[in-house]
Order: C-alpha cells, then structure tokens, then sequence
C-alpha cells in the first residue's frame, strides 16, 4: 500500500458480496464499480455494490469496460449511461470511468464474434477516434468528461501515446513488485501525473487496490462534493467626486475549480424595492485568504455599484459554481446624502447692446441634498484667446417650470451675463454645484461675429509750413456703420521715410468735422470727416497712414483707410553778413560791438534770430541770442525783399587780451537745410 494519498478499490462481478464496513474501517474512502461491457454486459451485481459502498459513507463511481472493435464509442457510452454510468453533482458520486486497456479476448472467437489481437485489431488513429466518440457522448449526457483507466505500456502501444486527452483525468494500471510510492511512467503526450493509481490486483482491498494522488478535500472536489464558497466581508458607502457608489468586498472561489477565479453574483435591493443583480469576478489579490485557506492569492472582489438616492440598501453576494451556487450573506447600509445636485445648462448666446456685448448663461441647478437653500452654477469660459475664466453665479432666480416639473421650489434658476471684448469662439461649461459632489451640466460652443468693420478715406496729404513750425495735414472721413449717428475716432501714425523706417506712436483724431457730401452720398447722418495736423521737425520723406476705430464694442475693424506718402523738402539756408565788428569803451566798460544782417529765404517777411558767438582770452566760448529786427532798407533793395533784417549787438567783456567774435543767421523755417555763419573777426582789448 503506498504511504500517500487517499484508498480505495475497485469491484466487478467477480466480487459479489463485499463486507463494505470492513474495507471502509481498513481505510478506504471511495470504490469504483464495474456497470457494464460493450453493450452487451451488465454487471449483476452492481447496485448492491454501488449502494453497499455508499451506505458506509464511501465516495463511489461507476466504471465502463470498453470493447472498441464491438460497437462504436458512442453506443457503449449510451449503453453505459442508461445502466448505472451517469453521474451527479451530489457530493458522492465519483465522475464514470472509461476501463481502456489489454482486450481480456485476445485472439477468441466468441458466438461466432472475433476479438482480435490486443489492441482489437484496430489502428491507433481508430482507438484514439473512438475514445474521444465516447468521452463526448459521455460529456454530452453528464457533464463530465469520463476518466480514462489504462496501462502505460499498452496505451502507447495500442493508441501511439496520443496528445490531447489531458482534460480526461488519468487512472493508471501498475503493479510494483516490491512496496513503492512510484507508478512508474504514465503517457505523456496527454499527462504528466495521474489522479489515480491502481497498485495492487490482489489487496489489501477487495478487488483491485488504488490509491487517490492527493488528500480527502481534493477527492472531494473530483467527485463535485464542495460546493463554491466565501464570504461577504464588507459593505460601505464611497465617494468620488460627484458619484457615490455602494463598495461589496469579500471573497469567493469554487472548490470543484479552485485555480481558476470564479464569479460572484452581488444582488442589490434600493430603497424602493428594486433588485438589480451585478456579475463580478472574483479575481481581486486576497493574500489573507490564501494564508488561511491555500486557495490562491486571487479570489477576492471588491467592487462599486452606482446609487443616486439616500435611504436603505439591502446586498446579497452568492459564490457561482460549476456545479452549484453557495450564498455568501447579505448586508444593509443606510446611505445618507446620496443625492447629486441636478440642473440643465439651457442657454448660452450673446446680447449686443450699444455699449457693450455680452454672453448670457442661462439655466437652473438644485442641490438636492438641501433642495430648500439655492445652489451655485460655476461657470468657465474659455475665450478665443485660449484663457479660462470662472464665474460662480447663485441659482435663486425663478423659474417655475422647473419647479412644476420638479416641485423641488420655484427660485432655482441662474441668468447672468459676462461681458467681452474681442470676437471669436467661446466655450462655457457649467457645474451644478452640491455640498457633497457637483456635477456636470454641459459645455456649450458659441461663435461671435465681430460687428461690421468702419468705413472711410483718406482724402489729402499736404505739408503746411509757418515761421518755427511745419505740420503735415491730413484730411478725410469715417463712420461706424452700425452706429452711423456717432462720431469715431482716427489714429494717425508718421513713419519719417530713412533708412530706419521709424514710425512714431499713433495720433488719435476725432472725425467729427461735417461732410454733408459724405452724408450725402452714404445716406447717413452725423459728423464724420476729420482734419488734422501732425508736427514734424526737419525735412525729408514722410509716409502717414490712418486707421478708422470703430465705437461698436466688438468691431471688425480698426480699419485702415491707407496709407499716403509725401516729401517735405529742405527750405535754402539763412542768408547775411557781419558787416563790423569792433571793442568800445563807455564810461570805463567793454563791449564787443556787432552790426550786420541776416534773413531766412523761406520766410523774408519775418526777422529771424542771429547767435553771436565770443570767444574769450582763456579759450571759453560764450553765446548770445539777438533778433535781427532793424530796418536794413538797403538789404531790402538789394535782394528785393521785404522787412526787417538788420542786426546790432553788444557784449560786455572785462578781461584784456585777444577775443574771436562769430555771427551766425538762425533760421526760422524748422525745415532750413542750414544755419549760415555770417563771418567772424578778431579784436584785441
């Protein structure tokens, strides 16, 4: 007898009385029982076998000895199922045995039938054929696959050691001659070990010895006795965000199918007696319960079941098996605060007003955890420009539709308007917002079209120039059409045109001057043209354009009314003469005397300013400003001329030595190419 493992034995019509408490007290624990041959043979012993063994508690099966060349597979598993070879998941019934090995009839002729050799005179490919015919048949009609009972040496002989009948459990036939715990080789395309050993054809058991490979709660589960199992450790209520869900945690696994992870039914009853049932798996790492139990580590589940009300909640959990399903308890919990706010984000489009544009959002929210008090309706906006901006508006204007649909209270409506200033696309997206979760009311696209853009031209360019000053002039007109009745506003910029390209900040015009022939022309009313002069300060070639700025709040515009270009060129530089230059002495005090003329070309008729430099005995040069503005009548006659040109000048000077006197002519047209020197002389004092 091997020392592992559990005993049984097995029995045929040789054995017709059986003392079965004697084999259960010397130790085994389940019996197999020979129900039929081919399909001619039945065992006439075989009920007060099978149900002897039972009677003493042991797990017992039936088994089918084959005559393959007799009848097909099919055929004998009938007439082995309909004789005693079915099975049941009961806890005690061993799954039915397929008896495939040495043909007992080797080369007899029995009624006139042929056994043949060994192997029946059939191929390999016709016996492996036939054993799955009959392990089908056997499926089809139980459930079960049958196990298969063979000899090593004769299965590799008969059948060429086949591959693919790993799925059929392996009894295998072998006869040590002295004590072991080795059965010797088994086939090992299709097995690798075996589930059970036949050792012994002469005892210590009745019939022919066998030992289970493995312990009495794994025979048990062959044989389908332990039925799925868990238990349902946990039920709570989770948060996330603005769901709340209903968290069942345990663990399950089927004992006829331990490595595999089983499902497990969690049945949930809310608070208005409906019962939904969710399928889970049983696949969660459960490392305690394999501690305890050497399961596996992966039989646990945890999951979330979705609810949307506050009140009681009842959950059962049933482990599901192959052949039964175990309830694993029930659970309630109170859910409290359960309800999300709800709302609808209704509007969202732009009100266009004079002054202004805006988006209005409009809608309504309710937290229904507290129905009474009004809520927040965050909104975000994103603009064109790609930034986000958030606006929390109170939920407390009426709306009672909502409230005869809902009767959850009349003021619960938001309607608010944001204002911008730039077209394009926005976005809002809108937040009913809870004391215990918000939730989501939607986004919304909206396009805003810019107003059309103003109108208008750029009619004149002209250089203006006057004594110490010279402007450019330009003049034209512009309206904003959607607004025809207001005056806007121009900008005006002034590229001075070198080989910088400078263009200085904009000068912003009113057009508000009256072009009836504008109004005239476009139908329309108001004052729109506009005239305006730009200082510039020396000469060369000027580019100037105009922008037209609309007063509508979102305009297409500014709009350029173009661009004009002009040269403003230098004016001839200051003419005249230092006619004399001289030191005087008046009652004890120097002075540098000067008498001369000067005059700008550009501008004749106005007496221009003369600068008189001195330069002093120690090198310091010192400058003095006079207007030469005395009669010269004949300057005037000489050059054809008009006003006064005429210059005298005094300088005071107190040191002895030698002085260096200059004239210089200053002219007064800021666009004079030059300031002339008059000529210089030099005095000694």
């Amino acid at each position: 007898m091997p020392t592992f493992g559990i005993q049984g034995l097995d029995v045929s019509g040789h054995q017709p009385t059986v003392d079965w408490q004697h084999q259960w007290n010397m130790g085994a624990r389940f019996a197999y029982v020979k129900a039929t041959e081919g399909n001619y043979y039945k065992n006439p012993s075989y009920s007060s076998q099978y149900q002897g063994s039972r009677n003493v508690g042991m797990i017992r099966g039936a088994y089918h000895f084959a005559i393959p060349n007799w009848s097909s597979g099919a055929d004998q598993a009938r007439y082995f199922v309909q004789n005693g070879g079915g099975w049941s998941a009961d806890g005690y019934t061993m799954p039915p045995v397929l008896d495939f090995e040495f043909n007992p009839y080797e080369g007899r002729t029995i009624n006139g039938f042929y056994f043949g050799n060994t192997c029946y005179n059939m191929s390999p490919a016709q016996l492996t054929s036939w054993v799955r015919d009959f392990g089908n048949t056997m499926q089809a009609m139980t459930g079960r696959l049958p196990v298969i009972y063979t000899n090593t040496s004769w299965w590799n002989q008969c059948l060429g050691n086949p591959a693919g009948f790993g799925d059929y459990p392996l009894w295998v036939a072998a006869y040590p001659s002295s004590p072991t715990n080795n059965a010797g080789p088994v086939p090992t395309a299709s097995w690798s070990t075996y589930s059970m050993w036949q050792y012994s054809s002469t005892g210590p058991f009745a019939g022919d010895s066998n030992v289970w490979n493995g312990d009495y709660a794994s025979l048990q589960r062959f044989a389908g006795a332990n039925l799925p199992t868990g238990n349902f450790d946990e039920l709570s209520v989770s948060r996330n965000g603005p769901e709340v869900n209903l968290r069942a945690r345990g663990w399950s696994v089927d004992l006829a199918n331990v490595p595999a992870s089983n499902q497990t039914h969690i049945y949930v009853t809310s608070p208005d007696g409906q019962t939904t049932g969710y399928p889970w798996t049983a696949n969660v790492s459960r490392p305690d319960v394999n501690q305890v139990f050497g399961y596996g580590p992966s039989h646990g589940f945890d999951g979330a079941v979705p609810i949307t009300r506050s009140g009681t909640y009842k959950v059962c959990a049933y482990s599901i098996g192959i052949f039964a399903n175990t309830p694993l308890g029930c659970k309630s919990i109170v859910a409290t605060n359960v309800e999300p706010p709800i709302g609808s984000f209704d509007g969202f489009d732009q009100v266009r007003a004079p002054e202004k544009v805006t988006l209005r959002v409009s809608g309504w929210a309710v937290d229904l955890a507290n129905p009474s008090a009004p809520t927040y309706a965050d909104t975000y906006i994103t603009r064109p420009d790609g930034t986000t901006t958030g606006y929390r508006m109170t939920a407390n204007t009426a709306r009672p539709d909502v409230h005869s649909v809902t009767e959850l209270g009349m003021n619960h409506g938001f309607d608010q308007q944001v204002t911008i200033t730039s077209p394009g696309i926005y976005q809002a997206c809108t937040y009913a917002i809870g004391q215990n979760s918000n939730r989501p009311l939607g986004c919304k696209t909206l396009n805003v079209e810019p107003s059309p853009a103003p109108i208008g031209n750029f009619d004149t360019l002209r250089l203006l120039l006057d004594p110490n000053s010279a402007m450019l002039r330009v003049s034209g007109w512009a309206l904003d059409p959607t607004q025809p009745s207001k005056s806007i506003s121009v900008n005006v910029s002034v590229s001075y045109k070198d080989d910088r390209g400078v263009t200085g900040p904009a000068t912003v015009f009113a057009a508000n001057l009256k072009r009836p022939d504008v109004n005239t022309a476009l139908a329309t009313v108001g004052d729109h043209g506009f005239q305006a002069s730009i200082p510039i300060r020396t000469y060369g070639a000027y580019a100037v354009c105009i922008q037209a700025v609309g007063v509508e709040p979102i305009s297409a515009g500014p709009t350029s009314l173009g661009c004009k270009e002009i040269t403003a060129p230098p004016t001839p530089p200051t003419m005249g003469f230092l006619d004399r230059a001289s030191i005087q002495v008046l009652n004890g005090q120097a002075s540098i005397q000067t008498q001369g003329w000067t005059l700008d070309p550009a501008f004749p008729a106005t007496s221009n300013p003369v600068h008189v430099y001195v330069t002093y005995p120690d090198g310091s040069t010192k400058g003095v400003a006079f207007t030469a503005n005395l009669p010269r009548q004949d300057v005037n006659k000489t050059l054809n001329t008009v006003g006064d040109h005429g210059y005298t000048t005094s300088v005071p000077v107190s040191v002895r030595g030698q002085y260096t006197v200059c004239a210089y002519g200053v002219a007064v047209s800021v666009l004079s190419s030059n300031n002339s020197q008059l000529g210089c002389r030099t005095l000694t004092y």
